[in-house]
């Protein structure tokens, strides 16, 4: 029985806080590391990442990695109508809490979707194959539409769903490839 999107991203995210603290942190830090490891990490000069919220996978350790290694980081920032634009992360970048209170830059270099390499994409939960829930928002399916680079998303074990859970829709779109740990 495939459940609502609605409901299904209220379970994931009970799951997110409910996670223990010491299996998450270990489970992100090999997450970021299998990330490090992919050949489209290496090869992207410019890299579109999220400022994370609370539950999460901490994506400040990908910013000072990514940024360490001389790749430009780029992050959401959100417009009228569900539409959302990146914009260069530098150590200038000032930002605007949103209402639902996340960071986004105020202003900055905005990069279009062909001089992005790769998005690491966010959501509640992923299957294998590539399927996405997201926060509901759209934001993200939205943009995907009209970007062509590579996409990766990162699952944490509570996070990984089978492919029926949910009824894909129309608009929902793909990522390319979603790291997950090996079942133990």
């Amino acid at each position: 029985m495939a459940y609502s999107k609605k409901e299904l991203r209220q379970a994931y995210i009970a799951r997110l806080q409910q996670l223990d603290l010491n299996t998450r942190l270990n489970e992100e830090r090999r997450l970021a590391s299998l990330l490090y490891d992919q050949p489209e990490w290496g090869k992207a000069k410019t890299i579109a990442l999220t400022m994370s919220q609370s539950f999460e996978i901490d994506t400040a350790p990908m910013i000072l990695h990514a940024r360490h290694m001389g790749q430009q980081v780029v992050v959401p920032r959100t417009l009228p109508d569900r539409q959302m634009e990146f914009v260069e992360l530098n150590e200038d970048t000032d930002f605007d809490e949103t209402a639902f209170g996340i960071l986004e830059p105020h202003d900055g270099k905005v990069y279009s979707p062909a001089e992005i390499d790769l998005m690491v994409v966010p959501g509640v939960a992923f299957t294998a194959s590539g399927r996405r829930l997201g926060f509901g928002g759209g934001y993200y399916d939205r943009y995907l539409q009209n970007y062509s680079g590579k996409t990766i998303s990162l699952a944490l074990t509570t996070q990984l769903a089978n492919d029926g859970e949910w009824v894909p829709e129309d608009f929902d779109q793909h990522v390319d490839k979603v790291l997950h740990l090996p079942e133990i």
